[in-house]
């Protein structure tokens, strides 16, 4: 037989508690949900423990992504998914510890305050999913993407959260520089400070008008002025914008006490009061690179949770020592000035530091060669020196110079500025074109004209030259009737013009000769001109000087001689003797020599009688010649018969 024991009415208790136990739950308030080994459980009474969230109900139960109010101060966490709410109660007295997590540090600090549900989840999200950070999750953590369509808007929150602690998370980068601002020089070179050694010409033994070594380092000018730069970067390099900066600079005017960063380094203008040292310190307050991790006291079931940490301070500074560098440009008064006339040096300064002032010394020099920049020649000689006290930047002038009585050439200034503790010494460069000066060289000519029978030419000697200088002189005749008279106007007529090129020599002194010209009737007067270049001036003498004047006169008209007569004068009458009846026949040549019948010789018959005039006369006077020669020859021949004889 089989006998049932009938159930109790404590047995039929305790399984009705058992069934209706995963109901109830047990603690301090009553809730509904999963018990808490499979999630969270939400905690109605204890609803003011949570900040902006979305539940999120997983496999393994419910779990909140979103903030809790831990703390009364700041949001705080969860790293623990699954565990029981962090209330309160359980983190009184709790320490927290410093985990370094730059961008979960970055995206809270940022972000916690936010009021919308979305941007917690997704801050809730970022902290369950830091490798960082030690987790004891109970619900696994996941993306907002991954969590359904409540969670859209948090999905879009993470990624845009995420993307923005990635560029601009710490470690942060202050930078401070102070730069002295650049001041460019003209083109033209003014002094061996800012300029490189190509940018000028020295002297072969690189040395300064006191015989000391030049500087020709390259230092760039400047003003009076520091450009302060300041920029933000995080540890990605990304500028920071939007980040207050203080600022405590000295040395300056007006300096600013504080600036926002931007995008890209922000810069500020700052000028000095005087020469010294300018001293920029910058400091800012940023996101932390920590968390705050806190652990619940006297229990493991309670989530651990986190908060950001307390900002960073970052800070730089800079400083510069500021000297004044001052240079100058220069422009002589006059660039054709005149002996006797006076000559300033007009001087621009710049470089000096606010309202630093300087000496200025200035020197005229002079030279007979023509100056190339940044040369000083071999011949120049300081003319006067001048000085100009209590110089700031600006425009000024110097004290006037005489120019000598007897100059010519070139001149131009330099100025020297004394260099000290403040200031960087200057030293101008000889021979800048605006600088310079030229007086040109007033050559005369003393001339003489050269009559030599019926030519006539030019001497002419040149003094005033200068030395080495070459000059072009136009000799110039000139033809008049009358006796020119001297003056500065020409009345002849030109004959002939000559140029010809001369050279001084070291006295400046040439000689020259023109060619020679026929000389006509009247006269012939020179005049000499020294044509102008960029070296002499023009000089021309007068008309009609003594020296440069010649004279031919006219031949004189001769007596004439008396006409030839057409046949020569008679010779006086001899006394004709008596005209024979018959004339005598003339004598024959003998072929041989005969003895003469006697020793006397015939006497010859008298001549015909000559005619008085004309031709005839002369026909007497020949045939009379013919017959003395016949004669005489017969005399010969019968002279010499007898000597035979004998």
């Amino acid at each position: 037989m089989t006998t049932r024991r009938r159930i109790t009415l404590r047995s039929a208790l305790f399984f009705l508690i058992l069934a209706l136990a995963p109901l109830i739950g047990f603690g301090p308030a009553m809730a509904q949900g999963p018990p808490a080994g499979l999630g969270e459980v939400p905690m109605h009474k204890a609803s003011n423990a949570y900040g902006p969230g979305i539940w999120h109900h997983a496999p393994q139960g419910k779990t909140w992504y979103g903030a809790y109010r831990t703390f009364d101060d700041t949001q705080a966490y969860c790293i623990d998914a699954g565990k029981q709410s962090p209330l309160p109660k359980y983190f009184k007295g709790s320490k927290p510890k410093t985990v370094t997590s730059a961008q979960t540090a970055w995206a809270l600090y940022e972000y916690s305050g936010s009021k919308s549900a979305d941007v917690q989840a997704a801050l809730s999200a970022l902290a369950r999913l830091d490798k960082a950070i030690p987790h004891d999750h109970k619900v696994p953590p996941q993306k907002p993407g991954d969590l359904g369509r409540k969670f859209k808007g948090a999905a879009k929150q993470f990624s845009k959260i995420s993307a923005e602690s990635k560029k601009l998370a710490g470690p942060y980068t202050l930078e401070v520089t102070l730069t002295p601002v650049l001041d460019m020089p003209e083109l033209e070179a003014y002094g061996k400070q800012g300029l490189g050694d190509s940018d000028f010409k020295r002297d072969d033994a690189g040395k300064d008008d006191d015989g000391k070594d030049e500087d020709t380092t390259l230092q760039l000018p400047t003003t009076g002025s520091v450009t302060l730069s300041v920029s933000l970067t995080s540890a990605s390099g990304t500028a920071v914008p939007g980040i207050p900066i203080a600022l405590d600079i000295s040395g300056t005017t007006d300096a600013p006490k504080s600036l926002t960063s931007e995008a890209k380094p922000v810069v500020t203008t700052l000028k000095l009061k005087a020469p010294g040292t300018v001293t920029a310190k910058a400091s800012a307050s940023l996101a932390p690179e920590s968390v705050l991790l806190y652990k619940p006291q006297k229990t493991k079931r309670v989530q651990r949770v986190i908060t950001p940490d307390e900002p960073v301070d970052v800070s730089a500074q800079a400083k510069v020592d500021m000297t004044s560098q001052p240079r100058i440009t220069t422009e002589i008064s006059d660039q054709s000035p005149q002996p006797d006339e006076s000559v300033t040096d007009k001087f621009t300064v710049t470089g000096l530091v606010g309202d630093h002032t300087v000496t200025v010394k200035h020197k005229l020099w002079q030279t007979e060669s023509m100056p190339e920049p940044g040369k000083k020649n071999d011949d120049a000689e300081v003319i006067a020196e001048v000085t100009s006290k209590n110089i700031g930047n600006g425009t000024h002038q110097s004290d006037a110079i005489t120019v000598p009585t007897d100059f010519h050439g070139w001149m131009y200034f330099t100025e020297t500025i004394a260099g000290d503790k403040s200031t960087k010494e200057w030293n101008g460069v000889h021979g800048q074109p605006r600088e310079t000066g030229f007086v040109p060289w007033t050559p005369k000519a003393a001339t003489v004209a050269v009559l030599e029978v019926n030519s006539v030419h030019d001497e002419v000697t040149v003094r005033g030259l200068r030395p080495g200088g070459e000059a072009v002189i136009t000799m110039t005749a000139y033809h008049s009737e009358s006796e020119p008279k001297q003056s500065t106007e020409i009345s002849g007529t030109e004959l002939d013009s000559q140029d010809i090129t001369v050279v001084g020599d070291q006295d400046g002194t040439a000689t020259v000769s023109s060619e020679a010209i026929d000389m006509p009737v009247g006269w012939v007067t020179y005049v000499t001109t020294i044509q102008g270049n960029d070296e002499h001036h023009k000089w021309t003498s007068d008309w009609g000087v003594p020296a440069e004047t010649v004279h031919r006169p006219p031949e004189e008209t001769p007596t004439a001689p008396p006409e030839e007569p057409s046949t020569p004068p008679a010779p006086p009458e001899p006394t004709p003797p008596e005209e024979p009846s018959t004339p005598p026949a003339p004598p024959e040549a003998p072929a041989s020599p005969v003895e003469p019948v006697a020793d006397k010789p015939a006497t010859p018959a008298p001549p015909a009688q000559l005619p008085r005039t004309g031709t005839t006369g002369n026909g007497m006077l020949i045939g009379a010649g013919i017959f003395l020669i016949g004669l005489g020859a017969t005399a010969l021949l019968i002279t010499g018969s007898r000597r035979n004889k004998e």
